[in-house]
């Protein structure tokens, strides 16, 4: 395991957010740091746990904290170099406002920033950056470093959340029910060995005798992700009532993705047959060089051929969805009678109801850690959507979720707990043409 190295302050904050960090996976339970004690339990070497070195000044781990959306650092922070915020990708709220934060063009890398605290102007370089961010509210505190004390005496509160009970799950249903739209939720057949035209994830494919099988840019033989049989399978336009339509990736380190940068096809590929043979047989499909289930975790996220029908399901939007915001300020007005005007969820909710919320968004009842397998729906996202909001991909194609087993074991598992998805244009896909597919997988 590799050894990563952590300020002191950094590791008793984290420790004070969400617990200790034992392993790499504790680091997704932080979501908000607002406290830094002034500690002095560990010394520049020590290693904490086994994986964990102390270096006094080290903040690179904030960066790999994934669902990390609020950052708070405290008065009279010190750094010489602030480029550790550049892997802050989730920050949302950030408060800088009693630092010696100078150089406002860091923070152009942080796209979700909506609210921030920075220091005096007069400290600042580069302060015309932030009129480009489009940062719904900016602060200025009186703090100059040059002065050594801040004016006031403490940091003032930045924004205010709701005080008292908020009822989480009447704004759960109500969000649900505004965002709801038709969908497919693909559930794994327990107990079923799938067979080579069968609908499953993983395996040994069906393929056209007759046709090239796919191969990656290299031309090493690719694996099967996951394939449906729309004959054996109940469902409605835009889908087909007849063929089977596959999903290949490629065998590397990144499961063949060029992470939703352009659907070139490359190293993964969707593949559309509008009729099945049924004398091909597997024998015949492992002679073209067809891997079957790679069973390796550094070149696929597969560990288990797994058997899976469709079944008709609605979707509802999650907090990465790019309607979540409307329809959350909505859902207060209806539930609780309050216009929070142009408060984001975050403002408005106190960090564990914040907490509470979102993490229903994922939860499942076959083992899914990030809201499921689906055809169509609404996606889900550890990081962020690839996608722009005018993006041509519109429509879910397919997300395989990771899983956990009934057995402790991960039969799927996108890096560190992650999640794929497949987008299409929803006019490709009512011609069926699945030429132009985006392919993405993100994970914790």
């Amino acid at each position: 395991m590799d050894i990563k190295k952590i300020d002191p302050k950094l590791l008793k904050a984290i420790e004070d957010a969400a617990g200790f960090p034992n392993k790499p996976y504790d680091l997704t339970k932080v979501k908000a740091i607002k406290k830094w004690p002034d500690i002095g339990l560990w010394r520049d070497g020590d290693r904490v746990g086994d994986w964990l070195e102390i270096e006094t000044g080290d903040f690179d781990l904030l960066g790999e904290l994934p669902k990390l959306h609020t950052l708070q650092f405290p008065q009279g922070f010190r750094h010489k170099d602030y480029a550790f915020l550049a892997g802050c990708k989730k920050l949302r709220a950030l408060d800088l406002g009693w630092t010696d934060f100078r150089d406002c063009a860091l923070l152009a890398q942080l796209p979700p920033l909506r609210y921030l605290c920075l220091p005096h102007r007069n400290q600042l370089l580069n302060a015309d950056v932030l009129d480009t961010l489009g940062i719904e509210f900016v602060e200025h505190s009186s703090y100059i470093v040059e002065d050594h004390l801040p004016v006031q005496s403490a940091p003032a509160a930045r924004f205010e959340a709701c005080q008292g009970d908020v009822p989480l799950e009447a704004l759960l249903e109500d969000i649900q029910a505004r965002t709801r739209i038709p969908a497919y939720r693909l559930r794994v057949r327990r107990g079923v060995v799938p067979g080579l035209t069968d609908s499953k994830i993983g395996g040994l494919p069906y393929w056209d005798l007759s046709q090239p099988y796919p191969a990656d840019e290299k031309g090493q033989p690719m694996q099967l992700l996951a394939q449906i049989d729309f004959g054996a399978e109940d469902m409605d336009p835009p889908f087909p009532k007849t063929g089977l339509l596959q999903f290949f990736i490629g065998q590397d380190e990144v499961f063949g993705c060029n992470f939703g940068s352009e659907p070139d096809q490359k190293n993964y590929r969707v593949v559309y047959h509008p009729q099945i043979d049924g004398s091909v047989t597997p024998d015949q499909v492992s002679a073209l060089g067809a891997p079957g289930l790679v069973d390796d975790y550094r070149t696929s996220p597969l560990e288990e051929e797994l058997a899976i029908h469709a079944q008709r399901e609605d979707s509802s939007a999650n907090d990465r969805s790019f309607v979540f915001e409307d329809a959350f300020r909505a859902a207060v007005k209806a539930v609780m009678g309050v216009d929070i005007g142009e408060k984001k969820s975050y403002e408005f909710l106190d960090e564990d109801a914040y907490d509470e919320l979102f993490e229903s968004f994922l939860e499942t009842d076959d083992g899914c850690m990030n809201g499921g397998h689906w055809m169509l729906g609404w996606p889900s996202f550890t990081q962020e959507d690839p996608r722009t909001e005018d993006s041509p991909f519109d429509t879910l194609l397919l997300q395989i979720d990771s899983m956990r087993g009934e057995d402790g074991e991960d039969p799927i598992l996108w890096g560190d707990c992650g999640v794929c998805n497949f987008f299409i244009a929803r006019t490709d896909l009512e011609r069926l043409d699945f030429s132009r597919v985006l392919y993405n997988w993100d994970c914790c």
